[in-house]
């Protein structure tokens, strides 16, 4: 009787194992379903994908330039792998459930028919997902390698799948236990609930990062997007640029045009102011060889007046038709620029020794200049330091040099009497003068000289300077090449 009861809970239990057995090829079936469309929406971003590989070559050829967006698909690519070590993570995690699902499934011999239709499933999906991993790996080399990692993941899941195969073989060994481990079933099914529910977090999981790839691929058309309006900007400013060097060089040219000509007004106008000068001179020299011993001194005076404008009229011109030639037919020489200090010291050697000066020259460079023009420079910027001082104090006069990125700074400073800050840009134009012959003698000619050469090495020039302190005149040399 009692073995009849136990048949009858037997059946009862066989009976509702087949109900569970039917609801999971159910869920099975749905689940296959749902690969299927994953499948199918695994092809289309496969053709996607290949006509974004398409389209992005032909964007490399044609914006070949924009180096600077291969920074930002390194950075997402960092992102990737991020996300990719996310994965291998979670496999991690996954591998370790299998273990503890087979310490489990050691217990569960009496699941010995529904783990052989388990494995039937999983070696269909097994099959299945060789396939689907065919199509990953043709997708991984269509992108390039951005999911290497994913494929070594598919492998890993495969060598799982075999272990499973091979520990359900070993199930078949514990059927003898079948009838000790009846009871055990119902606690094994709840796991088993427990089990599908982590598989279909899953899956949601894996849904969830499918969607994420979808919406990069949506980012990464829309960056190429933003890449083709930039290379059309590109071209646009490019026009823009052709066109504005065509306009400077017809500016060039009519600034050589003009240069020539002011060179050519320059030299014949100084020459022919020359020849009166000359003439006024010669009869100023005549008259007073013939009547100064009949002149007074008054008329004395007046003559000595006449000689004095005479000669300053010639320094003006003289110094105007110099003031033309700077630049003209001048190379660009390596220069020791200390050497270069040196040689004008020496030729102003007298001029120092009178004033009682102390000059302090500091460590200087050695660069490509024009030698003449600036021991011009030079020569013009210590011999005002000398001229312009204080009364009853000795010029003190210091000339530096320092290192910039592209090229040298120089100062010379001196405890002179300064100058008064409206007069900065004023004393750079040809013949300005803030003080008159009697006090300090010149044509105000000396600082456009050294603006004009300073320029001739596309450099600047300026002052910085006070009443009290002194004045100091700065100007730059970039480094140039012969």
């Amino acid at each position: 009787m009692s073995i009849t009861i136990t048949q009858k809970e037997l059946a009862f239990q066989n009976q509702e194992k087949e109900d569970r057995a039917t609801e999971l090829s159910i869920a099975y079936k749905k689940i296959a379903s749902q690969n299927e469309e994953k499948g199918i929406r695994a092809k289309e971003l496969s053709i996607a994908n290949k006509e974004i590989a398409f389209q992005n070559k032909e964007r490399e050829k044609r914006a070949a330039e924009l180096i600077i967006a291969n920074k930002e698909l390194a950075f997402q690519n960092e992102v990737k792998e991020k996300r990719a070590a996310e994965l291998v993570i979670a496999n991690a995690e996954l591998a370790y459930q299998n273990r503890e699902k087979e310490k489990r499934a050691a217990e569960l011999s009496m699941a010995n028919i529904e783990l052989a239709y388990q494995n039937e499933e999983k070696e269909n999906r097994a099959a299945e997902l060789i396939i689907a991993n065919k199509e990953l790996a043709y997708q991984n080399e269509e992108k390039g390698k951005r999911a290497a990692e994913l494929s070594i993941a598919n492998k890993e899941l495969a060598f799982q799948n075999k272990e499973k195969e091979k520990r359900a073989a070993e199930l078949i060994i514990a059927n003898k236990e079948l009838a000790y481990q009846n009871e055990l079933n119902e606690k094994r099914a709840a796991e088993l609930v427990i089990v599908n529910e982590e598989l279909a977090f899953q899956n949601h999981e894996k849904e969830k990062r499918a969607a994420e790839l979808s919406i990069a691929n949506i980012e990464l058309a829309y960056q190429n997007e933003e890449k083709e309006h930039r290379a059309a900007e590109l071209i646009i400013a490019n026009k823009e640029l052709l066109f504005q060097n065509e306009e400077k060089e017809k500016r060039a040219i009519e600034l050589v045009i003009a240069n020539k000509g002011l060179e050519q007004f320059s030299y014949i106008a100084s020459h022919d102011l020359q020849e009166p000068l000359r003439t006024v001179s010669n009869y100023m020299l005549v008259f007073k060889e013939d009547y100064i011993d009949v002149l007074d001194e008054n008329a004395r005076q007046y003559l000595d007046s006449v000689d004095s404008a005479i000669a300053r009229m010639s320094l003006l011109i003289k110094s105007l038709l110099d003031f033309s030639r700077l630049g003209h037919n001048a190379d660009l020489v390596f220069v020791d620029s200390k050497v270069l200090v040196d040689v004008v010291l020496s030729d102003l050697e007298t001029m120092i020794k009178t004033s009682g000066a102390m000059i302090e020259v500091l460590e200087m460079p050695k660069l490509n200049v024009y030698e003449v023009e600036l021991r011009q420079v030079f020569q013009n910027l210590i011999t005002n330091a000398i001229k312009f001082r204080k009364d009853n104090i000795k010029p003190k006069i210091e000339i530096r040099s320092q290192a910039e990125d592209d090229g040298w700074k120089f100062s010379v400073s001196d405890n002179g009497i300064g100058i008064n800050p409206l007069y900065f840009e004023r004393v750079f134009d040809i013949f300005q003068r803030l003080h008159t012959d009697e006090k300090y003698e010149g044509n105000g000619i000396g600082l456009s000289n050294c603006k004009k050469i300073i320029q001739m090495h596309q450099g600047k020039i300026w002052v910085e300077a006070n009443p009290a302190q002194g004045s100091t005149f700065y100007f730059t040399i970039p480094n140039l090449t012969t």
